[in-house]
Parts: C-alpha cells; sequence; structure tokens
C-alpha cells in the first residue's frame, strides 16, 4: 500500500484490456508492481511501460507482490486461471477479473484462501489498445466488491481514471452486460442490416455508409443532449400510422426476419411514445396491439 492509501496493483493477462488499465493507471500515479502473461514478449512490453517487475514463471508470483490482483484473461479461462494459482495465505489480498457477465464467483477458490474477490469492468470497446488508452477514460465501470477494503480500492482505481461507478448487486452480472450488448453490440447489427437493405437497392458500401453514418452520430449526439425519450425520432413519435404501415408492408416483401425485427423493435418503443404524449391507438393498430 502506498502513503495515497492505494493498493499495489498486479496484472495477470498483458491483453487489450490489461494493457490498457495498467498504463492508465500507472499514468494516473498507481504502483503497479508484477505483470504475467502467456506471452513473454507482451509481459515484457508491458512491463517496461509500467515500471513493473516480469513474473515470468508462474501468475502466483503477481499475487505475491501486489495488494489487488487483476485478472484480465477470457471470460472462459478465468475460473481455470483461479483454481491454478497455488499461493495458500491471501489474507489481506485483493483479486478482482474484468468480465462483464461473470460475477464474483468465478473466484471461490481465491476466496477459500482468504481473498477479498470481486469484478471490475469498464463499459467501453476495447476495439484497440491505443484507442482505448485515449478515450476509456471518463469511462463507467461496473464494480462488484461486498468485503472493505477492496471496494473502497476499486471506487478509487475508478476515480483515477475520471470514471463513473456503477455498483452491481450480487447475481446481476449477466443481466447488466446484456444491456451492453444490446446497446453495442447489437447497435452495430442493426446498423449492418440497414446498410444491407441500402446495397440491395443498388448502392454501393460507401454511399450507404455516407447515409447511415451521419445518421447514427446525431443519434447518440441526441442522446447525450438531451436523453430518453427526447432523443427519438422518426414516424412512430410523429405518430405516422402509415408510414409504418409502409415500412412493415416492405420489409415483409424483403425479408420476414427483418420485418419481424422491426414490428418488434416498434413494440418496444411505445413506452416511449406515451411518455411523448403521442396517441397510441393507430400506431397499436398497426402493430396488431388491437
Amino acid at each position: 500500500m502506498n502513503a495515497s492509501g492505494l493498493p499495489s496493483l498486479g496484472i495477470i493477462g498483458a491483453g487489450k484490456v490489461g494493457s490498457v488499465l495498467a498504463r492508465l493507471w500507472h499514468q494516473a500515479g498507481c504502483e503497479v508492481r508484477g505483470i504475467y502473461s502467456r506471452s513473454e514478449v507482451r509481459a515484457m512490453a508491458l512491463a517496461e511501460q509500467v515500471g513493473a517487475m516480469v513474473c515470468c514463471d508462474t501468475p502466483d508470483h503477481v499475487l505475491e507482490v501486489a495488494d489487488l490482483t487483476v485478472l484480465a484473461v477470457p471470460d472462459d479461462a478465468i475460473e481455470t486461471v483461479a483454481n491454478r494459482l497455488n499461493l495458500k495465505d491471501l489474507q489481506g489480498k485483493g483479486v478482482v477479473h474484468t468480465s462483464g457477465v461473470h460475477d464474483a464467483g468465478s473466484l471461490a477458490a481465491l476466496a477459500a484462501r482468504g481473498a477479498m474477490v470481486g469484478s471490475l469492468h469498464p463499459a467501453f470497446p476495447f476495439a484497440d489498445i491505443e484507442t482505448a488508452v485515449t478515450n476509456l477514460p471518463g469511462s463507467t465501470f461496473a464494480v462488484e466488491a461486498e468485503m472493505a477494503p477492496l471496494r473502497t480500492w476499486l471506487v478509487e482505481l475508478v476515480h483515477r481514471l475520471d470514471g463513473q461507478v456503477l455498483v452491481i448487486p450480487p447475481g446481476k452480472k449477466a443481466v447488466y452486460h446484456a444491456a451492453l450488448v444490446i446497446a453495442s453490440n447489437y447497435a452495430v447489427t442493426l446498423y449492418s442490416l440497414a446498410e444491407q437493405i441500402l446495397t440491395g437497392l443498388g448502392a454501393d458500401v460507401v454511399t450507404a455508409d455516407r447515409a447511415l453514418n451521419p445518421l447514427v452520430r446525431a443519434t447518440a449526439q441526441n442522446l447525450r443532449q438531451q436523453g430518453i425519450p427526447a432523443a427519438l425520432t422518426g414516424p412512430l413519435v410523429r405518430g405516422d400510422a402509415g408510414t409504418v404501415r409502409l415500412h412493415l408492408a416492405a420489409l415483409r416483401e424483403l425479408d420476414s426476419d427483418i420485418a419481424a425485427l422491426y414490428l418488434q423493435l416498434a413494440r418496444l418503443t411505445l413506452p416511449m411514445l406515451a411518455a411523448r404524449g403521442v396517441e397510441l391507438e393507430a400506431i397499436e393498430q398497426v402493430l396488431d396491439l388491437r
């Protein structure tokens, strides 16, 4: 523990997430003591960047030298890695993983040996390391930690990155992560469907993207500036049932799955319409709800 009360840090896994967090915490004045990775080259490169020792032989050495160890490994490997760590006495040590979907139960083997366990998930898309180093600060981090001082450590580490803390209740990690996937991953899926429809009309990909990208950027900006439901635009919020009827007819001819998706998304939009004071009767008739 350093003079600021922050824990010394260890990172197991020198991929995108582990590398970004280690570099940013180092830049924020945190002490990163140990790095372990299956790739010795990656571990050495990251250790040089953050002034840490490389624990090449065993990840147990990271637990020995650090107050708080971050397991930044693939989701399916978390429990396996935790079970293979052999350090016996973990009293006073903290260990967290960075999975969005798994909870602290994945680290039960370490908790049984006295470790404070939890999870710390950055709600951010890690496309590449350098972009994430630039853009991650200010993001929200999901924090799952029941024991003190682990929760205090994690909250302070998030604040060191100018981040916001979202505390996840026990047993709710999967539904939390599903929300992020809907907003991020499936936004890409919806964009892809729109692009496919436009290219099916004869547009090339560049032309389709030039039509869609400004819409996506403006929608994101409206969400930031106006929030929900004010950011919603389009025929539903105008009460334009005729346009929605034409959309559904055209999509049913094109692709029944896309038409069904459009219909379900429209139905899920109804609460926002009600909040905006839109008369729903005609819309509900088109959506087969009356």
